[in-house]
């Protein structure tokens, strides 16, 4: 029976009965790992053929190397920066994520973000439950028709953000280094150059992988480029966001505010900049929670293990060049 380490734990998602349900009817089963550390889940994924991430410990070369009969690593998430896919593709390992369970719920939170911001909802109603009767001119508000959003990364979620904000009357650009003008125009989004995006958007919401290559993509350099009343959305990756270039930017009043939902480092420390900042909307990394996503996600990590203990593959794999030279069980 091939057996599915759950590596870290997920109190979210126990007690994982739908899930012990489901494997055991694919002649799998689910152990319970509760790693903390590399060590630990070394030690207990001796006998595990996939490994379930859900936040760590990370899944290094060291690991994937120290556990032999590991052929498949799969994320509770759409990120896998958690992975090192490229050491997993050199030693013929399948690496697998949850690429469409929240798409819905990410754009509504990133228009829901947009929308708080851009009508001052947050502001208000911090004065208004401390007894104030702020006036309406107490904060400039442009209505959202005729603004322009501008969209880093036109994925998935970026799509389904950009068919969302142009039913609010938002003009949509966009910028992806991965596609070509006349895909994104198929996806609804007008191509721009970056230094263009930057320079007339009023609302510029990223939606791009973390990289070695996005990693702090939005930083003192791109923040400069910004319009001065611009506002940042961050419901993709933390890290994307130099977040001390941010504070310094937001201080500074180059930028009008921005709204975020993730964060370089979580849980966001109580002495961030961010969390002092009037100007800030903060949510704690919840863009992609529903009753109905959870209940997506449950169902896609199960339907790419099934998938591979019946046919040896998952459509959901990152990395399929490593078909054909997957690791062999000695």
């Amino acid at each position: 029976m091939i057996e599915v380490l759950q590596v870290d734990p997920a109190p979210d998602l126990e007690p994982f009965t739908y899930e012990q349900k489901a494997l055991q009817s694919a002649g799998a089963r689910l152990v319970m790992g509760n790693c903390a550390t590399p060590e630990e889940l070394i030690e207990k994924g001796q006998g595990a053929e996939i490994l379930w991430l859900a936040w760590k410990p990370k899944i290094t070369a060291q690991v994937m190397e120290a556990l032999p009969r590991c052929r498949l690593v799969v994320r509770w998430g759409v990120g896998f920066d958690q992975i090192d896919v490229e050491a997993a593709t050199r030693l013929g390992i399948a690496v697998a994520n949850s690429p469409t369970y929240c798409t819905i719920d990410v754009a509504e939170h990133t228009i829901a973000l947009l929308v708080a911001m851009a009508r001052e909802v947050t502001w208000f109603n911090q004065r208004m439950h401390a007894g104030a009767w702020p006036g309406q001119k107490a904060r400039r508000i442009h209505r959202l028709t005729g603004r322009v959003l501008g969209i880093l990364g036109v994925g998935r979620i970026g799509v389904a953000v950009s068919a969302r904000a142009a039913a609010l009357g938002l003009r949509v650009i966009g910028y992806d280094p991965n596609l070509s003008e006349e895909v994104m125009r198929a996806r609804g989004v007008e191509p721009v150059e970056l230094d263009r995006l930057l320079q007339e958007s009023d609302f510029v919401s990223l939606h791009l992988p973390l990289t070695v290559e996005t990693r702090h993509f939005i930083n003192a350099a791109t923040l400069a480029r910004m319009k001065p009343d611009a506002i940042l959305i961050n419901a993709g990756r933390g890290p994307l966001v130099d977040e001390a270039a941010l504070v310094a930017g937001l201080e500074a009043g180059h930028l009008a505010g921005a709204a975020l939902d993730v964060f370089e480092s979580e849980p966001l420390a109580p002495t961030s900049g961010l969390v002092s900042a009037e100007n800030v909307t903060l949510t704690s990394h919840v863009a992609g929670y529903s009753i109905e996503s959870w209940a997506d996600l449950r169902a896609e990590v199960c339907r790419t293990s099934i998938d591979w203990v019946n046919t040896g593959w998952a459509s959901t794999i990152l990395n399929p060049e490593v078909r054909g030279r997957l690791r062999r069980l000695t």
